[in-house]
């Protein structure tokens, strides 16, 4: 089996699609309604040698992003650097980040929503979680401190942290772990 895994903000730069339009959704290739990317998996179905699958799918991509790559990777630039700024300041504002991004706050946020699928401040929030979930991980078997915690994943305080960790996965940090272990791979590979 191949697969290819793309960044969160490259995604549209290959399908030509507002990645905003796969938030929390699961969907097939085969959906997209892709004349090109049909005929892609009708190839890689067809093909037992997994090189000349790669080949396949390395051609496709810059295929579709030969057209209009200077203009594509340049927008590209600048949502990830609002993203690796995201990743070391996940407390950082909208407005910080369209200042990196050489944007204003509406068209960042649009470009963002675009490439990202979601909105920069939704994202942040998944970072923070992230971040959190990561530093539980590390300190498996000890007891956890939820305040530095909070601070070092950059929550505004201990009882911001709880409410949004409870938001997004139902428990709290505490309860959390007296179930099961907190995991995070979102930094095992940074971007």
């Amino acid at each position: 089996m191949i697969v290819v895994v793309f960044q969160p903000h490259a995604m549209s730069m290959f399908l030509n699609i507002p990645t905003s339009l796969f938030y929390n959704r699961e969907v097939s290739g085969y959906d997209i309604e892709n004349k090109s990317l049909n005929e892609l998996a009708t190839r890689i179905f067809d093909c037992e040698n997994n090189s000349i699958c790669i080949s396949y799918i390395e051609k496709w991509l810059v295929s579709q992003i030969a057209d209009n790559l200077a203009n594509t990777t340049y927008r590209v630039k600048r949502i990830d650097a609002a993203i690796q700024r995201i990743y070391i300041t996940p407390q950082i504002s909208v407005n910080e980040l369209s200042s990196i991004a050489c944007l204003s706050k509406k068209q960042f946020e649009r470009l963002f929503l675009s490439f990202v699928g979601i909105n920069p401040k939704e994202y942040t929030r998944i970072v923070r979680f992230q971040k959190a979930l990561a530093q539980m991980q590390h300190q498996a078997g000890k007891e956890i401190n939820q305040a530095q915690i909070a601070y070092t994943s950059g929550y505004a305080d201990q009882s911001h942290f709880i409410r949004e960790f409870k938001k997004l996965c139902g428990y709290t940090p505490v309860s959390l772990l007296k179930i099961s272990n907190p995991y995070s791979d979102l930094f095992t590979n940074p971007v």
